[in-house]
């Protein structure tokens, strides 16, 4: 009896099965394995090319290495000495040298350390009038999702991807890592195993993430084109996971139980594998071993015109949901950001990388300098007959080689093979060759901080020829960030509108709650339930508690949002996330800054501008002068000079006086939600002042960082949305 209750005890791991399903996941399910193999096939001859492989020569050859030889390796041991044995080949020697120079290692770490040095920033333009008092919100929030998920070392990644395969995506979601952990409450100083610990869930992380994917486990849409986001339909991404990080990511769909570790088993991971979705994979590339055991693999694939979104553990369908990425108006987006290096065909989403293009120049580099260096080698190192008295043996072919003596016949003489060294001819190629590479790659000297010119203008000048190579690239990068933009942007209007909601039955802590928020009815409701005379019986508290930022905002006069340089903390309405409009990522945000191209750039913007606010003062005053108010717009030269400060990326309130934009409101954007409050700051002034006790008047304007306030909205605030972590 006892063993048949602990039999049934036992956890019951069933091996999954179709009829697990209804019929339309029956339905998706079948889709989307058929699907992934399609997508994996599409790289294996593209336009004549098997890219796999293409990116398997660059992983090798990216590494500085050695070129190796040729021959059977056998192990050679000096029986006479007793040295253990080392690995020789037949029919080789080892003076010749074979050494690969190092440069796809250094122009892709050149190019990496010129494209990204900074979070990126953009340009935000509302689409409607409507939209323009939330404006400055949505590129705060932009900005600040960057900051605080530290997104640019994925950039860094994600660019190194590009110029080394031609090729890189990635992807931007929500993200939530959370576990249950035993926190220490009480310490017992004399017992310390009496201690105290309490069970608490702890959130790791809860917001955007930004994550690089490598590309030979990434598979697009096949019909896919460049330059074309709304030509990707679809896409799968492909992991390695240990089996108790998936538990905790997956481990509560109803599903988990159907996956077991016969299905887990692997010990490395076969880079750009082509196989199926369940787990077999079969041929490509480079594999990394693990030394972890129990891994699983996983697949995640994304449909956006079948709103799909499905994770396939080990063949087994964990997730079947909808896509969970929409923006304001429902339109379902994909959570990938790809591009390419530098276009391959009109009609190709892979680009050429820094590798590919270099590499037929490198080879040949590598033959001649090798060459050069041999003839180096035995200009010094002679090698020299001597007299002897045996015969010749074999066909009295002789094998050069430095320093080595070779009997012969004549007893007469002891001569030195006189070898010249390598000629003017030899070097002149090796510089050929390397300027060849230069000019496949892009990264020329001024790029590689050569000196190439005598005054610094000169060396400014060629720095920025030398960029003109890197142009193309970065403006891919940039189309990149774009797209990424707008997924950002969705993400914001979609987890940062969901609050926390707590139910509050404490009638203290509801008054103390009230207060906090200044009674703002967007921070609670009230659940009341009556009788059937009318009568309330109970009521419910709930208290929603929304997303908290630091922002550097303000409202101007008008009700516009503004950046100002004091920091506030605000929790934001969700109303108010709703925006539109157009976002351009700008170049100079993402680049290395040039202090010295900086100063030449604004000595060169003030030297027009000063001239100009002369004249700008002179037409200010004459507009006055004859009565009429001096709309900064309307004058002559007014738009000239916001024109001018925008060419050199300046703000124009941050060059032109401040009396000159408030008379003239040229710069100011029209009122549009003056009226209502954008967000709930901390502290601000009561909407419903009837329903509690007056409070004194709370300024919300500080000249520093202000320390974060503690009252009961804080105290509830935890998360933002249950997204789980993939």
């Amino acid at each position: 009896m006892a063993k048949n209750e602990e039999q049934e005890d036992k956890p019951k791991t069933q091996s999954f099965s179709e009829n697990d399903l209804n019929e339309k996941e029956r339905a998706d399910f079948k889709f989307v394995k058929e699907r992934i193999l399609q997508l994996q096939l599409t790289r294996q001859n593209h336009y004549g090319h098997n890219l796999d492989s293409l990116w398997a020569d660059a992983d090798k050859d990216y590494i500085p290495h050695r070129l190796g030889t040729t021959g059977k390796r056998i192990i050679a041991t000096d029986e006479e000495k007793g040295w253990r044995g080392n690995m020789v080949t037949l029919g080789g020697s080892n003076w010749q040298s074979d050494i690969s120079q190092a440069n796809p290692f250094v122009k892709i770490q050149i190019a990496l350390s010129i494209l990204i040095d900074q979070n990126p920033t953009g340009v935000f333009s509302p689409l409607l009038k409507k939209f323009q008092a939330t404006t400055e919100l949505m590129k705060q929030l932009y900005q600040r999702s960057w900051e605080f998920a530290k997104s640019k070392p994925q950039l860094k990644l994600f660019v190194f991807n590009l110029a080394k395969y031609g090729w890189a995506c990635a992807r931007t979601y929500p993200l939530r890592i959370e576990r249950k952990a035993k926190v220490l409450v009480e310490y017992n100083p004399e017992n310390p195993e009496k201690s105290v610990y309490e069970d608490k869930t702890v959130v790791d992380y809860n917001d955007i993430f930004r994550e690089n994917l490598d590309p030979r486990n990434v598979w697009i849409d096949d019909m896919a084109k460049p330059n074309n986001p709304f030509s990707v339909k679809d896409w799968c991404w492909r992991k390695v996971y240990d089996m108790d990080v998936v538990k905790e990511e997956f481990g509560k769909y109803k599903l988990w139980d159907k996956v077991s570790k016969q299905n887990s088993g692997l010990t490395s991971e076969t880079i750009g594998a082509s196989g199926s979705a369940t787990g077999g994979a079969v041929s490509g590339g480079a594999t990394k071993e693990f030394k972890t055991k129990d891994l699983v693999e996983v697949y995640f694939y994304e449909n956006r015109l079948k709103d799909i979104f499905m994770v396939l553990v080990g063949g087994v369908p964990i997730v079947i949901e909808p896509l969970p990425i929409a923006d304001a108006k429902g339109r379902k987006k994909l959570s990938l950001w790809q591009t390419y290096w530098n276009l391959r065909h009109a009609e190709s989403p892979y680009g050429v990388g820094i590798y590919e293009a270099m590499r037929y120049d490198q080879a040949m580099l590598d033959r001649i300098r090798n060459m050069t260096i041999d003839q180096l080698t035995l200009s010094i190192y002679k090698m020299f007959f001597y007299q002897g008295t045996q015969q010749l043996q074999n066909t009295g072919e002789i094998n050069i080689r430095p320093g080595v003596g070779t009997q012969v016949l004549d007893p007469k003489n002891i001569n030195f093979l006189e070898i010249p060294p390598p000629g003017k001819d030899a070097y002149v190629g090796i510089e050929m060759l390397k300027k060849d590479v230069d000019e496949d790659s892009g990264i020329t000297d001024p790029l590689m901080g050569i000196v190439t010119g005598k005054t610094a203008f000169e060396v400014a000048q060629a720095k920025e020829s030398a960029l003109k190579r890197l142009k193309n690239p970065l403006e891919n990068i940039l189309e990149a960030l774009n797209d990424e933009a707008y997924i950002t942007i969705s993400l914001v209007q979609l987890i940062y509108s969901i609050p926390e909601t707590y139910e509050i039955t404490d009638q203290t802590l509801i008054d103390d709650y009230l207060q906090e928020v200044e009674s703002d009815p967007d921070l609670y409701s009230r659940e009341d339930e009556e009788d059937e005379e009318g009568n309330v019986v109970s009521s419910k508290f709930i208290a929603n508690v929304f997303p908290e930022f630091p922002l550097n905002l303000d409202k101007d006069e008008k009700g516009n949002l503004i950046e100002t340089k004091d920091t506030r903390f605000f929790r934001i309405k969700p109303r108010f996330l709703t925006w539109e409009g157009i976002i351009n990522v700008k170049a100079q945000s993402i680049l290395s800054p040039s202090k010295q191209l900086d100063k030449a750039l604004d000595l060169e913007f003030y030297n027009m501008f000063i001239p100009l606010l002369t004249q700008l003062d002179q037409e200010r005053m004459i507009t006055l002068q004859s009565g009429q108010s001096p709309d900064f717009d309307n004058l002559p030269h007014g738009k000239a000079a916001k024109s001018l400060a925008k060419l050199y990326d300046k703000d124009p309130r941050d060059v032109l006086p401040d009396a000159w934009l408030q008379e003239g409101g040229g710069v100011s954007q029209e009122q549009s939600m003056a009226e209502q409050p954008l967000f709930a700051p901390q502290g601000g002034q009561s909407q419903s002042p009837q329903q509690i006790p007056q409070k004194a008047e709370k300024s919300v304007g500080q000249t520093s960082l202000p320390e974060r306030p503690q009252g009961v909205a804080q105290k509830l605030l935890s998360s933002v949305s249950n997204l789980f972590r993939r």
